[in-house]
């Protein structure tokens, strides 16, 4: 918990109301307008140091963000903020980053760089897969010719000596737990203010495993080298790991195997000593005996084989934002341990004009949509060139196996309705004119954070997203041993077709984990879709989204939900591709007719008979084009 304000003097936190419901510009200006990074912090303060920002996508999470950094460390409030992004690409927009301050220090966590390592990266890559980066940085980077002026050595050491504010990916929570504590110790700070970008870090599976073979070969290696006289510390070390090595599963979940932190001349010494004996088949248990140490005790057990399994959840101490439109508060008080007042939850977030709707069938699913991607790229392919017609621009949205298909599918359904100039690219942003209104971009699920398509008009899903059961019980059931689990169902049913997900025995129905299933369910799927679709701002600006997933939407109705495609067709008034064929066929005959050209000829020249060039030749009664229901 922070300590009471200090330095200059912030706004009160009375002179920012929290409205009911923001609707249009104007209304959303005047919200973003009244919620700067003080009054934030000042919500923050009377919020108990703990808080969810869950402002849905557009509305300007990530600027306030920035600046609820800016006012924690000028205000005096926090030594130090730790800022946590999902991507490293969401981590390159952040102001920080963009534009380091030059009144404190930040510093900017970056991989290792593996270019600059050269033919040393290879023994790199393996070291750090084998928790021996002290003795990378020892052995290799010493003696790297190429060691002057490089970061690394010193980016988690002296680096961080000082600093008031840092940048890291969340996946540093997944490797290292604690991993705010340890960037407090070493920038030497008290009051830290985590701030979360999204809850990326829930979603990640926490299990993990001491191999039998590798503590047989720790265990020998921390008795030798705690056998010379070194700190207290390590000998308390290898008596406990030696313990833990051979332990059954309810020794195991016992709350007494805490250990003494371990300084970093022994860990060096342990990695070295491990090395040396054992070479390449050495892995240092270090930090995962350490996070073994702070994991939940009914996470524990002996596996047949000889294993240590447990789970690793993130930790995240101290005072907390967490800024996420999709985020649920008990998941991620389940996951992360958080309990986040949300002050904002009540708001409620719209664009008048957008129009969202919704395809509820199977065929989004990966099981049918390659079967059945001739017609639903038939459907979509007539959409687009529509939307273009009337000047707009499209993104499109897919699961990754598909992307490549879809794009290629569409390009020759679009050239076929007379559009053969327009592209669909699947990435490789920084190559691509996105300016370019020839160029329907099409991204995949997992896209996050990403503000390069913004002022595009519309999002079409080209499918839709799911997980397999197992996929979730791997963030559902991992913070619990195997005899914990219980038996869920995954299906899709009823009209509208909806996700479900069940404990199959009955008696196992009101268990914790049957309980939050749908809210698991919700973050792999849902959450995924709004993220994408979100790209193009939906719910603060003009836009047309058609999703195509079974799942109804967590804020609001759908403006139209369909259960099939022949539904969305003829609400758009789409021909399917057999009229839209002999549309263009008529059109041809009729375009060579007012050349001048006879039937026969223009029978040879479009490859026709010359009945169907017979029965193409007049316009038929009544015959326009209709634009559909527009956004």
């Amino acid at each position: 918990m922070s300590t009471p304000p200090s330095g200059p003097a912030t706004p009160s936190p009375t002179t920012a109301t929290i409205p009911a419901v923001v609707v249009g510009e104007a209304e959303l200006a005047a919200f973003r307008a009244a919620w700067t990074g003080h009054a934030l912090l000042n919500l923050l303060t009377t919020s108990g140091g703990r808080m969810l920002v869950n402002w849905v996508i557009g509305v300007g999470k990530s600027t306030a963000l920035d600046a609820v950094a800016d006012a924690a460390v000028h205000s005096g409030r926090y030594d130090l903020v730790v800022q946590l992004l999902p991507t490293r690409a969401v981590l390159a927009e952040r102001a920080w980053a963009r534009t380091p301050p030059a009144d404190f220090k930040v510093v900017h966590l970056r991989p290792r760089p593996r270019e600059r390592c050269g033919d040393r990266d290879p023994d790199w890559r393996h070291f750090e897969q084998s928790g021996l980066g002290l003795l990378g940085r020892e052995s290799l980077c010493r003696s790297c010719p190429r060691l002057p002026g490089c970061f690394w050595p010193a980016q988690y050491g002296r680096a961080l000596r000082g600093a008031r504010g840092i940048l890291a990916t969340q996946a540093h929570l997944a490797r290292a737990p604690h991993f705010v504590t340890q960037l407090a110790r070493a920038a030497g700070a008290g009051r830290v203010l985590t701030l979360l970008d999204e809850d990326t870090a829930a979603a990640v599976p926490a299990r993990r495993r001491l191999g039998a073979a590798d503590m047989v070969r720790y265990v020998g290696v921390l008795g030798a080298v705690a056998a010379v006289p070194r700190s207290n510390a390590l000998g308390r070390w290898a008596h406990v790991v030696r313990l833990l090595a051979a332990a059954p599963t309810a020794d195991l979940r016992a709350p007494a195997w805490r250990l003494p932190p371990l300084p970093p001349e022994d860990r060096l010494a342990v990695q070295a000593a491990g090395w040396h004996q054992f070479g390449r088949e050495y892995r240092d248990l270090t930090g995962d005996v350490e996070a073994f140490a702070h994991s939940p005790l009914e996470s524990r057990e002996r596996a047949p084989d000889g294993e240590v399994r447990f789970a690793a959840p993130p930790g995240v101490g101290g005072d907390v934002v967490l800024f996420s439109g999709t985020a649920s508060l008990e998941f991620v008080r389940y996951r992360l341990g958080l309990d986040l007042p949300a002050p904002f939850a009540g708001v409620r977030f719209r664009h008048p004009q957008t129009r969202w709707y919704n395809l509820a069938s199977r065929l989004g699913m990966w099981r049918y949509w390659l079967r059945n991607s001739p017609q639903i790229l038939d459907f979509f392919a007539g959409l687009i060139a529509r939307r273009l017609a009337e000047g707009k621009r499209v993104l499109t949205v897919i699961k990754k196996c598909f992307a490549v298909a879809a794009a290629r599918g569409l390009e020759e359904r679009l050239a076929a309705l007379g559009r053969p100039g327009v592209r669909v690219p699947t990435g490789d942003w920084d190559r691509v004119n996105l300016a370019d209104p020839g160029v329907v971009p099409c991204i995949t699920y997992g896209t996050i954070g990403v503000n390069r398509f913004e002022l595009f008009d519309a999002c079409y899903c080209l499918s839709g997203f799911y997980v397999t059961k197992d996929a979730l019980d791997a963030v559902l059931q991992d913070l619990a041993g195997a005899d914990g689990h219980i038996e869920l169902r995954v299906s899709t049913e009823g009209e509208p077709r909806r996700r479900q997900v069940r404990a199959v025995r009955p008696d196992d129905r009101f268990v914790d984990v049957a309980r939050l299933a749908p809210l698991a369910l919700t973050r792999q799927e849902t959450d995924v879709v709004l993220q994408a679709v979100g790209r193009v701002r939906p719910y603060t600006r003009h836009r047309e989204v058609i999703t195509f997933q079974c799942a109804g939407h967590p804020h609001h109705p759908y403006d139209r939900e369909f259960g099939a495609l022949a539904e969305a067709r003829a609400f758009f008034s789409l021909p399917s591709a057999r009229h839209a064929a002999a549309a263009g066929r008529g059109e041809a005959v009729r375009t060579l007719k007012a050349a001048g050209l006879s039937q026969r000829v223009v029978a040879e020249r479009l490859g026709l008979g010359l009945a169907t060039v017979k029965r193409h030749w007049h316009p038929p009664p009544g015959d326009h084009e209709s634009s559909g229901n527009s956004s």
